[in-house]
């Protein structure tokens, strides 16, 4: 896998200001590189030669492969979302990662992890499998619009959602499915997306729609049942603490309209009966 210049230009500029240099200062440790040259480092125009990535690791005290591909994390989770299109929960990564060590498999060998992470598919043996998750159809004649079904080991169990993917705002909008058998729970119950079983239900596929779980976000249009008003709420990816955070009641400007008025149509025909 070649490195992403910058992805290690932004991982460059972190280590340099971290350390209170300006890019002189620093130019000026890394073999009396010019001040230009550290800016096109950080603007990821060019990549430092190997002598000199070295350098700049040993002064982030990082490794040369980290520089180049950030932590073992990163670097699998990315193989794994580009060469099967999976997205896979930070826990069940991290027991990946403990098996390799174990192994001692080098953990920036990319073949090898391709490999190892091919043999657990092939062996059906893929813990996740076993959870439920959505999958998305695309509905014919609608750009960007996905009826997202339940679905276990493979086999679709029911429509659940209709999904509208945003890719360019990497967002996802969820609308219960209106013939959905548990449509009362889809509507009254909104995620926490604190967990991780839930939000692996959510954005599990979430490569195949070309979205990013990193700074993802998610809008669900609910219901809140005493009240019988709409409860759309937007959630945000947070990397750090591994959930989604639920960041407001969204505003007309960050929802999708359509699914808008149907769960306004749906609140004032629940209101009549």
């Amino acid at each position: 896998m070649k490195p992403d210049a910058i992805e290690v230009g932004i991982r460059i500029k972190k280590i340099r200001t971290d350390l209170g240099y300006s890019m002189s200062q620093f130019g000026e440790l890394i073999s009396d590189s010019p001040k230009t040259t550290v800016n096109n480092w950080e603007r990821g125009i060019n990549l430092p030669k190997e002598d000199k990535l070295k350098k700049i690791a040993l002064l982030g005290k990082v490794t040369t492969n980290e520089l180049l591909y950030g932590t073992p994390e990163e670097f699998i989770s990315t193989i794994i979302v580009e060469h099967f299109r999976l997205q896979l929960n930070p826990l069940f990564l991290k027991q990946i990662i403990v098996f390799l060590e174990k192994q001692k498999i080098d953990l920036y060998d990319e073949m090898s992890i391709i490999e190892f992470v091919q043999g657990i598919v092939d062996s059906g043996s893929l813990v996740e499998q076993e959870s439920k998750y959505l999958s998305y159809t695309p509905i014919v004649g609608s750009k960007n619009l996905y009826l997202a079904s339940t679905t276990k080991n493979g086999e679709v169990i029911e429509p659940a959602f209709f999904a509208y993917v945003e890719k360019e705002k990497n967002s996802v909008h969820y609308l219960p499915y209106i013939f959905a058998e548990n449509q009362s729970e889809l509507f009254y119950n909104v995620p926490g997306l604190n967990k991780q079983l839930d939000i692996d239900y959510f954005t599990r596929q979430f490569p195949l729609l070309d979205i990013e779980l990193n700074q993802s976000t998610i809008v669900y249009y609910g219901i809140k049942e005493k009240e019988n008003t709409t409860n759309i709420i937007e959630y945000r990816y947070n990397d750090e603490e591994k959930i989604f955070d639920v960041e407001k009641t969204v505003n007309n400007f960050s929802t999708y309209e359509p699914f808008k008025i149907e769960i306004e149509k749906t609140v004032a025909y629940l209101s009549l009966n």
